[in-house]
């Protein structure tokens, strides 16, 4: 369980964070391409570079020139934290136990589903005391970050994998 990002993680957020500036910039889609391009050279640059203290020197110098160049005025998509209709739809997503108060007749128009779930009901019966064992054993009393642990085996089901699987959709339709 890892609460700390890779050196290479981190320059592929900054890359992305850049290009998505870098849009912000450029308003025809032929001049962002070129800058675009130009950016990804800027990167592909130094891609090889083993010296760890040399690449963490790179990252931190990028970082400080996003910084300084970052818009003002960012374009943030409207389903982002911070955009238009952000969470807009949450009134929508009701609790997945809401099924089984589902009339049979309503059920019976989406057999493959609810037998599905039947299934799932019925693992996660069979998984739950194994599930919160695992929790027990592997979360502290302070955990560093609220990542939950892995399966164990291959095959197995991570803890409380049913709000995975069961989550609602991100939109009505």
């Amino acid at each position: 369980m890892a609460a700390y990002l890779t050196h290479q993680q981190k320059v592929l957020r900054l890359y992305k964070r850049a290009l998505r500036h870098l849009e912000s910039w450029c308003i025809f889609r032929d001049k962002y391409r070129f800058y675009a391009c130009m950016l990804r050279a800027r990167f592909d640059e130094h891609r090889d570079e083993t010296d760890m203290v040399k690449a963490t020197k790179l990252l931190k110098a990028g970082e400080e020139e996003f910084w300084s160049r970052q818009h003002p005025q960012p374009y943030i998509f409207p389903d982002s934290p911070g955009g238009t209709s952000y969470e807009r739809y949450e009134c929508y997503k009701v609790p997945e136990f809401y099924l089984d108060y589902w009339h049979p007749s309503e059920k019976a128009m989406y057999p493959d589903y609810f037998a599905k779930r039947e299934l799932w009901k019925q693992l996660r019966l069979q998984s739950w005391d194994k599930e919160m064992k695992q929790l027990q054993e592997e979360v502290t009393e302070n955990p560093k970050s609220e990542a939950l642990p892995p399966a164990r085996k291959e095959g197995e089901f991570p803890p409380l994998w049913w709000n995975i699987v069961t989550r609602p959709r991100e939109r009505p339709t």
